[in-house]
C-alpha cells in the first residue's frame, strides 16, 4: 500500500502552484488523469494504475458512510455552488468545501498525510469530498455552521 501511496501523492501535486500563489487557473483544473468518483462508485477510470484505485478506494472507504453523496451534494452547492476551484474574496476559504489551509493541512496530517501543504482549490474533487467526509467525521456540522444544517 505505502508503493501506491507514493504513486498517487507527487502525482497529485505534480504542475500545482507554489503555496500563496494566484488564484487557479479553472481550465487548468479540468486535466484529470485519472477521475475516481468516491461515493457513488468507481464510475470512470481513465489513465488510473489498479494500484491507484485500490488506495483512493481503501484511504476513503472508513469515510464512506459518513456522508451519503446526496449530503455531500447539498454541503458543496451551498458552500461554493458546487465548484471544487473556487476561491473566497479573502483567499482564506478554499475549494468546494471552503476549507481554511490550517484546517485542511491539520485534517490531512491526522488522515492523508500526502495532502499537507496541498491547497483545498488545487485538490482534486475526490480528495476534496474525501477531507469533507473526514473532517464532518470527527466534528459533524460545526465547521459549516450555515450549510452544515442542510445536511
Amino acid at each position: 500500500m505505502q508503493l501506491a501511496a507514493t504513486a498517487i501523492g507527487p502525482t497529485h501535486r505534480q504542475d500545482r502552484p507554489l503555496a500563496g500563489s494566484a488564484r487557479p487557473n479553472r481550465h487548468r483544473r479540468r486535466r484529470v488523469g485519472c477521475l475516481i468518483g468516491i461515493g457513488i462508485a468507481l464510475l470512470a477510470m481513465t489513465a488510473c494504475t489498479p494500484e491507484q484505485v485500490a488506495f483512493v478506494t481503501a484511504v476513503s472507504e472508513p469515510y464512506e458512510e459518513v456522508l451519503s453523496a446526496d449530503q455531500l451534494v447539498a454541503l458543496r452547492t451551498c458552500e461554493s455552488g458546487g465548484d471544487y476551484t473556487v476561491v473566497d474574496r479573502t483567499g482564506s476559504f478554499r475549494g468546494a468545501y471552503q476549507f481554511t489551509r490550517r484546517t485542511w493541512d491539520d485534517l490531512a496530517a491526522r488522515h492523508f498525510e500526502w495532502l499537507v501543504g496541498v491547497d483545498p482549490a488545487e485538490a482534486e474533487p475526490w480528495w476534496q469530498d474525501v477531507m469533507a467526509r473526514a473532517l464532518y467525521s470527527e466534528r459533524g456540522r460545526q465547521p459549516w455552521p450555515v450549510c452544515g444544517r442542510r445536511v
